[in-house]
């Protein structure tokens, strides 16, 4: 097996485990306080990826001062406190598959903010990503309807602060390597969290058998393995074609929550995954080259 082949199947494996997210995520959605999830999530998942951190700091004699420290915390504080806590709370409030579908649409937003924070061209495809972007989106949430906007519009938040997220992180990913930076600031941003929901009293309600059962498999599988598996995938694949496979998660998610949770799956989404798609095809470099391949393979 080639390491190309071995790279697409850990980020095949990657792609799957993080499309199932919202959808177990949904099942205690309304039984366990948002901040506990997030606390309990990001603490068993930063412990997992630890070890590997910890031997790629030696290998590369990395060490973490106190203002990257900091950094970090911040950025954990912002991913796993209030794009997740967004991102939790949205499901309480519209279905999995559409919060899945529209946090998904972070790449958008993220070549948007390029532009101020790295001085990146405003091109037209981002302009025409970001105007259909937008369409995909109400047509995935079903517009802004009183009685369902406020679960997509959570969602969206929880989007727009990923891809702040992205941003912040740029120079401490270059410096560290993403496995260390994700690694201490999951550690920090649930260890805070833990912290937080101790002092202001928390109520431990919904941590039943079967609800702890799902909440280790958020933490271990998808924060932790699910990092795992991805970190591997990019020995052997370009980064850019690592942030490529993002680009299946909606239609995944909007699966898996068909056949896990009875959600139907209307043309209306349908359409929305399909622009909001095509939309991120124009940002993400991996996926234009792609499409550029194939269309001179057809042509040829």
């Amino acid at each position: 097996m080639s390491d190309t082949t071995k790279g697409y199947l850990w980020l095949f494996f990657t792609i799957t485990i993080f499309s199932t997210y919202e959808v177990v995520g949904s099942i205690f959605a309304h039984a366990i306080h948002p901040l506990l999830i997030n606390a309990i999530r990001f603490s068993v998942g930063g412990l997992v990826l630890l070890p590997l951190a910890i031997k790629t700091m030696r290998r590369e004699q990395l060490q973490l001062r106190g203002p990257d420290l900091l950094a970090l915390f911040g950025l954990g504080f912002l991913n796993a406190g209030i794009c997740m806590g967004l991102q939790q709370y949205s499901l309480r409030y519209t279905e999995a598959s559409t919060a899945a579908v529209l946090i998904s649409s972070n790449p958008l937003f993220v070549s948007l903010l390029s532009v101020f924070f790295f001085k990146e061209s405003l091109t037209k495809d981002k302009i025409m990503a970001l105007l259909l972007g937008i369409g995909g989106m109400l047509l995935v949430s079903g517009g802004l309807q009183s009685q369902n906007a406020l679960g997509p519009i959570l969602a969206t938040l929880a989007s727009v602060v990923w891809a702040i997220f992205t941003v912040a992180g740029k120079k401490l990913s270059q410096r560290y390597g993403s496995l260390v930076m994700n690694t201490f600031s999951f550690l920090l941003g649930g260890g805070f969290l833990l912290i937080l929901t101790a002092i202001l009293q928390v109520p431990l309600t919904g941590l039943t058998p079967s609800n702890i059962l799902l909440l280790a498999y958020v933490g271990v599988v998808v924060t932790g393995i699910g990092y795992y598996a991805f970190f591997t995938g990019l020995l052997y694949l370009d980064t850019t074609v690592g942030a490529a496979v993002f680009f299946f998660k909606p239609a995944l998610a909007t699966i898996f929550a068909f056949l896990i949770l009875g959600e139907p799956i209307s043309i209306r989404k349908i359409a929305g995954i399909m622009v909001i798609m095509v939309a991120m095809g124009l940002v993400i470099p991996s996926v234009k080259e792609m499409v550029k391949k194939t269309l001179t393979g057809v042509g040829a």
